[in-house]
């Protein structure tokens, strides 16, 4: 299928590096740091890094896990989000509908990562990730209306994205009023804006339910773990939550487990 395709073969072969690059921007936005400009450097020596420590999973694996230069260990989180953008590469290639919706699937699923990754090392979601997502998910939305849905896909997108914005802003001032402290971060409300313009609003129930039950079952283990090891910080990075269930629920819908949840315009 895919040697017939060039676009689905496309992202595929580009998976790797679209996780390696949003494993930068999830390392580079929450510290305010330049993406584009800057050149990639080990921060341990501060050395320039050549393009030969720079293929995604092979040059940490010829390296040893350590920097050319100084000897330093290599962040695991980088080949770990090289891996991740391979395994969401697949997915996007195999299960969208065709070349262009894989295009745009692996765009919005690659934001996705980046978004989960920032909130995981940082306990942030960058503006700029979170408009990208809402961008890349509208696009998805487009690319994956048939012939003449195109306005109702777009329809749909914009529906999902203002009940995903006002659904979580609705629910972080309900929580603000109620406890006299913030539940829900603003990065919170664009990523459900986000995830609602590229799945659609009925999505939407899913995607909360799935990301509710992940952050039940992290809190649940840290509270067992809580009288061995205390934790600084009671705080849990929901929107990842948010992102990896959002892509479950696109992977699944595009399998046909979710037979009964229509893509944006369907």
């Amino acid at each position: 299928m895919l040697a017939g395709e060039p676009l689905r073969l496309l992202v595929l072969l580009a998976g790797p590096a679209a996780g390696s690059c949003a494993g930068l921007l999830a390392d580079r936005l929450p510290r305010g740091e330049a993406v584009l400009a800057a050149r990639s450097r080990c921060r341990e020596c501060g050395a320039r890094l050549g393009l030969r420590d720079l293929v995604p999973i092979l040059s940490y694996l010829a390296l040893g896990g350590r920097c050319r230069h100084c000897g330093a260990a290599l962040p695991r989180h980088l080949p770990e989000a090289e891996v991740a953008g391979l395994a969401l590469g697949a997915a996007a290639a195999f299960l969208a509908p065709d070349g262009v919706a894989a295009v745009a699937a692996a765009l919005f699923l690659t934001c996705l990562l980046a978004l989960a990754l920032a909130d995981l090392r940082f306990l942030r979601l960058p503006h700029p990730l979170t408009a990208a997502t809402a961008a890349a998910g509208l696009a998805l939305a487009l690319a994956g209306a048939g012939p003449g849905a195109a306005v109702a896909a777009l329809a749909d997108g914009a529906a999902g994205a203002a009940a995903g914005a006002g659904s979580f802003w609705l629910l972080g001032a309900a929580y603000l009023r109620l406890r006299g402290r913030a539940g829900l971060g603003g990065g919170d409300v664009w990523l459900m804006g986000g995830i609602g313009a590229g799945l659609g609003p009925l999505a939407l129930p899913w995607v909360a339910l799935l990301g509710a039950a992940a952050g039940l079952a992290l809190a649940g283990l840290r509270g067992l773990r809580r009288g061995r090891r205390p934790r600084a910080s009671g705080r849990l990075p929901f929107g990842a939550f948010l992102a990896m269930a959002a892509a479950a629920v696109w992977m699944l819908r595009e399998g046909g487990f979710l037979a009964g949840l229509p893509p944006p315009g369907g």
